[in-house]
């Protein structure tokens, strides 16, 4: 997967611009939060919520057959999204991932709700 950060566009910091992904198998990952197998949710908070989202996406890309380097888009949407929000979820990231991290064309949304009690949902896009 080729990765770019074209000239005139304003590079994004653990991310990139520009995926270009060759393959013949894309895998498609949706609605991926921070509640276990059971169904519980794993804390009130953003960074608790997002290392089991972050968790939870790791199993789905694995099971697919893909690592996180297949990985070529990300759609994170954080309820109540500010700085707080954002800031945990970077932590949670090099937190679960350390470097390993997917540098992936990434989109975060703000959202007013999801569903009930969950605070981040993130999508994921790879190839194979």
């Amino acid at each position: 997967m080729d990765r770019l950060d074209p000239e005139g566009l304003r590079p994004i910091p653990g991310s990139a611009n520009v995926t270009i992904s060759t393959g013949s198998r894309i895998i498609h990952i949706a609605a991926q939060t921070g509640v276990d197998a059971g169904g519980h949710i794993a804390g009130p908070k953003h960074y608790e919520q997002a290392c089991r989202a972050i968790q939870n996406v790791c199993t789905a890309v694995e099971a697919a057959g893909a690592t996180l380097a297949d990985v070529a888009k990300l759609n994170i949407y954080l309820v109540d999204y500010d700085d707080r929000a954002l800031n945990a979820f970077i932590t949670a990231v090099v937190d679960t991932l350390g470097n390993d991290y997917p540098i992936a064309a990434t989109t975060i949304v703000g959202v007013a709700a999801l569903q009930p009690g969950i605070l981040i949902q993130i999508d994921a896009v790879a190839v194979l």
